[in-house]
């Protein structure tokens, strides 16, 4: 399995964007992307302009409301979401599933603008095993982005009572960028050729990671079976196998002085299980019941100690 650089929330001239949807596949191919997501808002004609010899792509829409957005990907039949409100939000999720889609909060903390209005996530969801993943990092990372904290502090909730929610990194990318800002990519965990079938299901068996950069990703070896992230292992002891490649886009950084140190596994509560240094390579638990586990890889950007990279979690029963 290969864990491959994406951007998974896109938008061109069909909705808000600068972009074709030529360029932007052009942009994304020179950014060292294998794959994307165009999600217009409340549309999903540009996707008739995409093109898989450019880079690989998935067909999506990013339900625009007043009460939130939600990245909708991979449908096979059109799910309407103009009467989309607080309190009909799981039948519609549930709708976008039987169509064979996949869904993602979008930036839940995003205080929005006169044209995104609704950006911040006011969705009363109950059937939350119906969501696949959360965007916990949105936009460029800098001071002044706090919307993220908040973001992944609701996700750690989320998993906290007993839900399978993987993590995104979303750049909600609308027009070509200053080269020198720092953005990020969510890596998919790929088994067999990159194109969207194979993207939905890495999302739908949540294979995904965020990060700065670096190819950040883990297995889990127990009883002599291998476990992939986002998948459900027994409690007791196992070892975490972890791949790092820290030169992974670091052309890509901007001018960001960015160091990776140290890696921590983490489980509920946001408790540091461990802490190793980077280059470590296996990790034994001991795995509580009823507990998730993930990755994070730890350092800092211009001297700010924060995470740089952060896996969906396995899940232990």
């Amino acid at each position: 399995m290969k864990y491959i650089p994406c951007e998974l929330h896109c938008h061109t001239i069909h909705s808000d964007g600068d972009f074709t949807p030529k360029s932007l596949q052009e942009a994304a191919a020179g950014d060292g992307l294998s794959l994307i997501a165009l999600t217009d808002h409340n549309t999903l004609s540009g996707t008739k302009e995409l093109n898989n010899d450019i880079i690989p792509f998935i067909k999506g829409i990013e339900w625009t409301t007043y009460f939130g957005h939600m990245l909708v990907l991979g449908t096979k039949r059109f799910v309407d979401w103009r009467d989309a409100v607080p309190n009909n939000i799981d039948d519609k999720i549930e709708a976008v599933k039987n169509a064979g889609g996949t869904v993602g909060v979008a930036h839940p903390f995003q205080c929005g603008s006169p044209i995104c209005t609704g950006g911040r996530w006011e969705f009363n969801v109950t059937k939350w095993e119906n969501v696949n993943y959360i965007e916990i990092w949105h936009e460029a990372f800098h001071d002044g982005n706090t919307e993220n904290d908040r973001a992944l502090a609701f996700w750690t909730n989320l998993l906290d009572k007993g839900y399978h929610l993987a993590a995104s990194y979303g750049k909600d990318w609308h027009r070509p960028q200053n080269e020198n800002t720092l953005f990020g990519c969510t890596y998919l965990g790929i088994d067999g050729e990159i194109n969207e079938e194979n993207a939905i299901d890495s999302i739908k068996n949540g294979r995904m990671v965020v990060s700065v950069g670096a190819e950040f990703s883990f297995t889990v070896l127990q009883n002599n079976n291998v476990y992939n992230i986002g998948e459900t292992i027994s409690n007791g002891i196992a070892e975490f196998i972890l791949n790092c490649d820290f030169d992974a886009r670091k052309s890509h950084c901007g001018n960001k002085n960015i160091a990776y140190k140290t890696i921590k596994i983490v489980s509920n509560g946001g408790f540091i299980v461990c802490e190793a240094d980077k280059h470590t390579e296996r990790i034994e638990i001991d795995l509580k019941k009823n507990h998730w586990y993930r990755a994070e890889l730890w350092g800092t950007i211009d001297g700010k100690d924060q995470p740089l990279a952060i896996t969906s979690p396995v899940y232990a029963v």
